[in-house]
């Protein structure tokens, strides 16, 4: 693939099984056909057997850059986790941003294939065009944000600088079917559980070493016209523009007002499409307001930083702080990012306005690992379920029951319990483990 640029044409295949790293060229004309990332992530599974497994030893877990990934191309840090879903059954992938996909690119590499299962838990070193399994039992049953910590200093790297890490919580390796990888603290590969796949093979995370030096592309002078007009429309965007466009501003909870104010907005689990619809039909219920747990509200009130990904002008990231007080306990929590999805799922879904609350539970389900989306949404489930009489009060959750909602994600990532067991195989799972006659609406 020498004449093609933007890649390495360097894809390690890691045998965790065995314990071996081998490292190959990418075929030339899957690099032409699939182009890269999503395209040759899916390839790659799809040649492993679409009949496999899921959760089981012959599945694979790709981690895949495209030819864009780490280079001066506004919003190039995107990197694709793909495999068979153990949610879905089958293929999925999910992206996240953040500096990882960038970091890999930098380290060498277009993308990481692991097979197999590590005897003992592992997390893999990438550095310098190598891969460096390493024992991770010291740190399995660790929350992420803990583990980027004892990794961070095991791996002699400073996150911002030229460390990344993506890690999966004790929600993975109890292998909750939406468990997700998280980069860096709060940047996830959530949708579809690709963290339940990486705890079943027993890695515990991939930690990306690397200098700057940035793919350089093969024909320089058309690279540089379309990246001049991807920033120009980039910049003259509403929604984009850097530091004056709703994305920018606000993030991508600059949602939550419009979908309110067009009635797309679903609440009290997908059963009415606005609050206010919710509060007509149910005038004598709970009734809650989206815009406390707007992006307008949080820009005002919580928001404490702007951080952005490997070449984004946009910054979309909304780092927030926020002082709650939880179980007898003042908690100060600090988190990135406070998203549209989440905010609406853990939020208006789930009949709950409060914003400070929601930035706990999304840090929470960050730590455990599991897709915080999937989660408000499961909640949601419960919580239907729970007003319909299909599951005991005594057990169930009520509509916007913060403390209830923040000791289940709890729950759901240690599997503790039979409910919280059956709520981490996912809503569809959860039905059929009811009588079809007690199934929640989904």
């Amino acid at each position: 693939m020498t004449d093609l640029g933007g890649f390495h044409d360097n894809v390690a295949r890691i045998d965790l099984s065995a314990g071996d790293v081998d490292y190959e060229s990418i075929d030339d004309e899957d690099a032409r056909h699939y182009i890269g990332g999503r395209g040759l992530g899916v390839k790659y599974v799809f040649d492993n057997g679409p009949d496999v497994e899921p959760l089981g030893e012959e599945n694979l877990l790709a981690f895949m850059n495209g030819p864009l990934t780490g280079t001066q191309a506004p919003m190039s840090g995107r990197i694709a986790v793909v495999t068979k879903s153990p949610l879905t059954g089958t293929v999925t992938d999910s992206h996240h941003g953040g500096w990882s996909g960038a970091r890999l690119k930098w380290a060498g590499f277009d993308g990481l294939l692991f097979e197999g299962k590590a005897e003992h838990p592992v997390y893999a070193v990438v550095e310098d065009g190598e891969v460096e399994l390493r024992d991770a039992s010291h740190i399995w049953g660790y929350g992420v944000h803990e583990t980027m910590d004892e990794l961070e200093s095991e791996v002699d790297g400073a996150y911002g600088k030229n460390l990344s890490t993506m890690a999966i919580g004790p929600g993975a390796e109890n292998e909750v079917r939406y468990a997700c990888i998280i980069n860096e603290d709060d940047r996830a590969s959530g949708r579809g559980g690709t963290g339940a796949v990486m705890g079943s093979k027993n890695l515990k995370a991939v930690v990306v070493k690397s200098g700057t030096e940035m793919p350089k592309p093969a024909d320089r002078e058309t690279f540089m016209e379309g990246h001049k007009a991807a920033m120009q429309a980039i910049q003259e965007s509403d929604v984009t523009a850097p530091n004056e466009g709703g994305l920018s501003v606000y993030g991508t909870n600059v949602l939550m007002n419009l979908t309110e104010e067009m009635d797309g907005l679903p609440t009290r689990n997908g059963r009415f499409t606005s609050t206010s619809m919710e509060a007509e039909e149910e005038p004598d219920d709970l009734n809650i307001d989206s815009e406390k747990v707007s992006g307008e509200n949080v820009e005002e009130n919580i928001l404490v930083d702007d951080p952005t990904c490997h070449s984004c002008p946009v910054a979309c990231k909304k780092e927030v702080e926020v002082d709650v007080h939880h179980k007898g306990q003042e908690l100060n929590v600090r988190m990135e990012s406070y998203e549209y999805e989440p905010a609406w799922a853990l939020g208006p879904n789930s009949m709950n306005d409060d914003r400070d609350m929601i930035a706990v539970m999304m840090d929470r389900c960050n730590d455990y690992g599991i897709d915080s989306i999937e989660t408000g949404n499961i909640l949601a489930f419960a919580m239907e379920a729970t007003e319909k009489g299909y599951i005991d009060d005594a057990d169930g959750i009520d509509w916007g029951d913060v403390e209830a909602m923040t000791e289940m994600i709890e729950k759901i990532g240690k599997r503790e319990g039979d409910l919280a067991d059956t709520l981490a195989e996912g809503q569809e799972r959860a039905a059929r483990r009811s009588t079809p006659t007690t199934a929640a609406s989904t």
